[in-house]
């Protein structure tokens, strides 16, 4: 099926990253964030000073020891750190630059069970994320239908075509083991004009055009599958299905991603391959332009600042950073007190998502926080990339995605 999008927006730009990947990128630290966790609460499996392999367990969840999360690179736990409440905040490891990893099981994944224990075992599993409230999946759950991404429309976005062609056969064994984990469909989102596989019983291949938003998971789930009160989607990244595809094939975890390196603060925009987590300082600094420089984990108009890549993010973007104007603490005080900042609705604005969800209601009820109003308008099945764009283009005094955020949060402490 052919979906063509008119409602969105093409972000400009500069600094596109040149097509060719540089395999030759160094990491000497990853850091994996506690911000890529959602609500799960880690219960620490490596100690400060530790050596690890590339696979090795480091944290798992409190309420599901099942669920872990392992290593992208060997070498020794630098850090591990917790913020307000406890809750993780970082685990840094320096690495050593070996490829030691960690040999998994990958016979037991031909059975729906097999694989389930496969991808928690080996910590793939969190590439595996649920809507509503965008969560990672619940490893018991069911999934009444899954998402594969395979496109991407955000601002210097990895071309996904050039990635899955050259990991072809990892990526259809990847995309064949998804079938075991749901009896519902398989949509393939895909760009247009792109052959990435064909129409089966369960896979269904959706080809989308137009501006951004039309990448989204958010978006596609609007157009493909209105789920029921009760029922859940899973969605997936292309580059996880190709990991998930190597990990069958050779019993070990593939943590390299692609990713795209770009923006007006870079001399060099390029494409690079990575580990899970890389330290973008280190990765950026020799490329750099002269002056004050934020490097965002993921798009300009949705990544957020970060010293490490997140672990759902493809992009790296360099801007010029803004000088906040100076003003004295009290009246500094007294704006952050104020209502969120009024927005005037304009025909982009109403066209920032790529549902047919009513955007200035919804826009409202997120900034009074109306969670009532909020769920009438649909915004469980959203997340914080899919309100960027209106964040965006209302000069970003109020974060729509952190707005809807703190909604999600509040119905899912009473679904």
């Amino acid at each position: 099926m052919r979906i063509a999008l008119r409602r969105g927006l093409t972000v400009p730009l500069k600094g596109t990253p040149e097509p060719k990947v540089d395999r030759a990128v160094e990491v000497t630290r990853v850091g994996l964030l506690g911000h890529d966790l959602g609500g799960i609460r880690a219960e620490m499996l490596v100690e400060p000073s530790e050596r690890v392999s590339i696979g090795t367990p480091l944290f798992r969840a409190r309420n599901n020891p099942r669920l872990v999360f392992c290593s992208p690179v060997s070498g020794e736990i630098e850090r591990v750190e917790f913020g307000a409440r406890r809750r993780l905040s970082e685990v840094s490891i320096l690495n050593d630059g070996e490829d030691r990893r960690m040999e998994f099981d990958a016979a037991i994944a031909s059975t729906q069970k097999g694989l389930r224990e496969l991808l928690l075992a080996c910590g793939q599993w969190p590439a595996l994320r649920a809507r509503p409230f965008d969560r990672i999946a619940d490893p018991d759950g069911e999934a009444q239908a899954i998402f594969v991404t395979a496109i991407d429309t955000a601002p210097h976005a990895p071309d996904p075509r050039a990635i899955i062609d050259e990991r072809r056969e990892d990526f259809s064994r990847g995309l064949a083991a998804l079938a075991l984990l749901t009896a519902g469909p398989i949509f393939l989102c895909q760009a247009d004009g792109l052959a990435l596989g064909e129409d089966s019983k369960q896979l269904q291949i959706a080809r989308f055009s137009g501006p951004h938003p039309a990448g989204l998971v958010g978006t596609h789930i609007a157009q493909l599958f209105r789920p029921r009160e009760g029922q859940k989607v899973w969605h997936i990244g292309y580059q996880d299905v190709i990991a998930i595809g190597h990990l069958l094939a050779t019993g070990r975890i593939d943590p390299f991603r692609v990713i795209a390196l770009s923006g007006p603060g870079l001399r060099n925009p390029r494409l690079a391959q990575v580990p899970l987590g890389a330290d973008l300082h280190a990765l950026t600094r020799a490329d750099l332009t002269p002056g004050s420089k934020t490097i965002l984990s993921g798009s300009l108009i949705a990544g957020r600042e970060s010293a490490f890549l997140g672990r759902y993010d493809r992009q790296v973007t360099i801007i010029e950073r803004r000088q906040p104007a100076r003003s004295h603490w009290l009246v500094e005080a007294l704006r952050k007190a104020q209502k969120p900042a009024p927005f005037i609705p304009t025909q982009a604005l109403e066209q920032s998502l790529g549902s047919n969800v009513p955007v200035v209601p919804l826009l409202r009820a997120l900034s009074i926080t109306d969670v009532e109003a909020a769920e009438r308008l649909g915004c469980a099945w959203l997340a914080e990339e899919d309100m960027a764009l209106a964040t965006y283009l209302t000069g970003g005094q109020t974060d729509f995605g952190q707005r809807l955020r703190m909604v999600l949060d509040s119905l899912e402490a009473g679904a």
